[in-house]
């Protein structure tokens, strides 16, 4: 028992994560609550996962919300038109599919790579604002040039959402389930778990010296 309890053990470790994992998903939704601040959330909560991956011990409060509020206008400025373009494009593919005449349900296809590809890119601009002082030009190049170089990468940092939102799509039940888990600490568990992929992929660009 000594062992388990001891701030060493695998046991301990993880339940820290957990904990860790669980305020950093509190700390997202309510600077994410206004909506158009959820940009800067996002980019905070990358920060704090990122020192955390690096081994260091950060104040989760503290941490979030000082990188909250030095990502805040770049980050603002690159989310609002990213959440309008996919907004724009759900509502394109649900007016093509339940909407218009079927003869042009095929309109449904671009606007699905269209939202895709956007997905894609978007997962490399938030964690780049994290960790790099660079114009939004450049996070947007280095994303879509990120997204393109670690295609299975980008895959695997997408599938995660995919599979809850088709479990979720199964029925009521599971989508009070699956956003249920969302709000407890799933939000936070898959940014962990891009940070932890896009951790190796910036490390191999920044070089032993700069690892982050």
């Amino acid at each position: 028992m000594r062992k388990f309890f001891s701030p060493d053990s695998i046991a301990m470790r993880f339940l820290t994560l957990l904990c860790n994992l669980m305020y950093i998903n509190l700390l997202f939704i309510i600077f994410s609550l206004p909506l158009f601040t959820m940009g800067a959330a996002f980019s905070a909560m990358y920060s704090t996962l990122f020192k955390m991956l690096h081994g260091d011990d950060p104040f989760i409060g503290k941490t979030f919300v000082k990188a909250f509020k030095s990502s805040f206008k770049q980050a603002t400025t690159m989310w609002l038109p990213i959440a309008i373009f996919e907004i724009l494009f759900v509502i394109g593919i649900y007016i093509t599919l339940f909407i218009l005449d079927p003869m042009y349900n095929m309109l449904q296809y671009p606007l699905s790579i269209s939202f895709f590809l956007l997905l894609c890119i978007s997962n490399y601009i938030f964690p780049q604002i994290a960790l790099f002082n660079q114009t939004n030009s450049v996070t947007l190049k280095n994303a879509v040039l990120l997204a393109i170089s670690n295609f299975p990468t980008t895959l695997f940092m997408i599938v995660v959402p995919v599979i809850l939102y088709l479990i979720g799509g199964l029925s009521g039940k599971n989508t009070v389930m699956v956003f249920s888990i969302l709000m407890f600490i799933g939000i936070a568990a898959i940014a962990y778990y891009n940070a932890a992929l896009l951790r190796r992929i910036f490390n191999k660009l920044m070089g032993e010296e700069d690892a982050v």
